[in-house]
């Protein structure tokens, strides 16, 4: 195999709760993670030697900051034997830093993907641990779905599948910082506490879901006082007949679930702000 096609599902947010700060500066999060229909599209070609990454997207490092770059890093030092390289290029259509885990699930798709290239076995587990210090939501993407995730986010447990939902995914054109959402919560935190472990066993026991009651996002206030345009945006959705609407990680993307994709879709067509970045998507099982 000279050549391989690979998809990489954006993943949200259903439900995040920050329960505290660790000793090692991260915070002790609990959150329901669920893939969906966006995706970047990365293909990988064998070359005689070394990493290159391009993409289509100007904005989209290509050196070692890329995560894929990493991934591809690691793969190779895991693996001596192999004495050839890889191009990788990324067809971008996930926002970057959108709170989509745009950056993470190309690492993922370009590890997972190159252990295919090259025809050679590997181990979930390993892989994750691999990837894990690349970025939190890493491990993750490598299989996506509805999963319960806790620590900086690399403790993974797997959820029965939601089923398929429609959405509604709006990101606006300011770009926000995780840190900085995270450093203002530190600040202003005490708000949205909510029953994690009811969130959680009413997936696993496939129970109906109450959005509303049940599904908040911590980082949501945090996010809204540096981007004003997050709570702009939900208040939009408001009017749509979406059944939920939430902050994804700490944004600046906010989705909506509808009954149905007519509803979606028709959400979508009058969305009245025109630099935002909108499209219909829905939820995926693990892959």
């Amino acid at each position: 195999m000279r050549e391989l096609y690979l998809k990489a599902p954006a993943k949200i947010n259903l439900a995040l709760h920050v329960k505290g700060l660790r000793e090692d500066g991260f915070h002790e999060l609990q959150m329901i993670m669920q893939s969906i229909s966006l995706a970047d599209r990365i293909k990988l070609k064998k070359k005689s030697g070394g990493i290159i990454v391009k993409n289509s997207h100007t904005e989209l490092p290509t050196g070692r900051e890329n995560l894929a770059y990493q991934a591809a890093e690691i793969f190779f030092k895991n693996n001596p034997e192999i004495n050839q390289g890889v191009e990788i290029y990324i067809e971008k259509n996930i926002p970057i830093a959108a709170g989509l885990a745009g950056g993470s699930t190309d690492a993922a798709a370009v590890m997972k993907g190159l252990y295919l290239l090259f025809e050679l076995e590997y181990d979930l587990k390993e892989l994750r641990s691999f990837l894990e210090n690349i970025g939190s939501d890493v491990p993750y993407c490598l299989e996506g779905g509805t999963v319960y995730a806790s620590g900086r986010g690399e403790i993974l447990e797997e959820l029965p599948f939601i089923g398929e939902k429609y959405l509604v995914v709006v990101t606006p054109a300011f770009k926000i910082s995780t840190p900085e959402v995270y450093k203002l919560y530190d600040q202003i935190k005490g708000y949205d506490k909510f029953d994690f472990d009811s969130v959680q066993n009413n997936l696993k026991n496939d129970q109906e879901i109450d959005w509303e009651l049940d599904y908040k996002n911590d980082l949501k206030k945090a996010a809204e006082k540096i981007c004003p345009e997050i709570k702009e945006i939900k208040d939009i959705f408001k009017n749509t007949k979406a059944e939920f609407t939430m902050l994804s990680g700490s944004g600046p993307t906010v989705f909506s679930i509808y009954s149905s994709r007519e509803l979606a879709e028709k959400a979508a067509a009058r969305w009245p702000r025109k630099n935002d970045f909108v499209t219909v998507a829905k939820t995926v099982p693990s892959y």
